[in-house]
């Protein structure tokens, strides 16, 4: 008697883990991704144009408020109640105020260092989320190859921004401790939507508790500050604080809470380390900044790095 014959298996689609996330990124993901990165490396061109007419504290206060009326707003579309009994008030709450430190601490540092140092130590949080998320989701845990992406990717970005070092660190220290927190602000809130019920929840539930509770902490900071509300608004300030609060802050942030609500955190934050490349290149487009071969390799170590982070376990 011939024994059957053995099918050929298909192809197997991403492995899905708990809670319905990919192991693995796919072409829509990496679209989004880079999508969103690229838009933020434009946001920071968009801020500096305006800083003498809006404060940036003012922006970043202006940019909470629309953004989550415009949420809010969406979310009234689809029949979406932001506050349900569902144990996700006290995780908004600390995202949105997690959302407040990392933008101030950044901001304020500014004021004590440079931007390249700023940047560089901003994208600590990819580290961050690496080494602390896995304990309360295995299924975030790195491997050696995919750590070894981690680990070229920011060696890239800080191999690109290196002229920042160039001085003694002693006199930058106080903004470099800043932007450290704002790293860990960021990474955290990562951590906390992927923790807690609002890895659980629409992605614009999740958006609007950080925007909105960001935005009270932003009020009350601005009359303890003193900050004036812009008493004329140029076509220039308009254009920008629409960019950064509907496209940015409302439509970007978004897709960045539904990728994580999908994918794993860890592979999707490796992505952020585009952003402030994209941001140089703008920089070449819309100012004639050069581009020399400092920021090719840097560049090409990024993409390296981030191919390592996100290839598949055994391949």
């Amino acid at each position: 008697m011939n024994a059957p014959k053995k099918q050929s298996k298909p192809e197997a689609d991403p492995i899905k883990l708990p809670g319905d996330r990919k192991s693995s990124l796919d072409l829509q993901a990496i679209i989004l991704i880079t999508g969103c990165c690229l838009i933020w490396g434009y946001q920071q061109i968009a801020i500096q144009a305006i800083t003498d007419e809006v404060p940036l504290l003012m922006q970043l206060t202006i940019r909470s408020i629309i953004a989550s009326a415009c949420v809010w707003a969406w979310m009234a579309f689809k029949g979406i109640r932001p506050f349900q009994p569902d144990r996700t008030f006290i995780p908004g709450l600390i995202a949105g105020l997690l959302f407040f430190a990392e933008f101030v601490l950044l901001y304020s540092a500014l004021e004590y260092t440079n931007t390249s140092r700023a940047i560089t130590f901003l994208y600590l949080a990819p580290f961050i989320v690496a080494l602390v998320l896995p304990i309360f989701i295995p299924a975030e845990r790195l491997n050696w190859t995919q750590s070894s992406g981690l680990l070229i990717a920011f060696g890239g970005l800080a191999f690109a921004f290196q002229d920042g070092f160039s001085s003694g660190a002693t006199h930058f220290l106080l903004g470099d401790i800043a932007v450290i927190g704002a790293a860990a602000a960021w990474a955290f809130t990562t951590i906390v939507v992927r923790t807690t019920t609002l890895g659980q929840i629409q992605p614009e539930r999740t958006l609007f508790f950080q925007l909105f509770f960001s935005s009270i902490a932003l009020i009350g900071l601005c009359f303890l500050a003193e900050v004036p509300l812009p008493e004329t608004l140029s076509i220039n300030a308009m254009a920008s604080l629409f960019l950064q609060s509907v496209i940015i802050a409302a439509a970007s942030y978004l897709f960045w809470f539904w990728l994580l609500r999908h994918y794993l955190a860890s592979k999707v934050s490796a992505f952020s380390f585009l952003t402030p490349m994209f941001g140089l290149l703008f920089g070449f487009f819309l100012a004639g900044d050069p581009i020399n071969s400092t920021l090719i390799a840097a560049f090409v170590s990024i993409v390296l790095g981030i191919c390592l982070v996100n290839r598949r376990h055994g391949t």
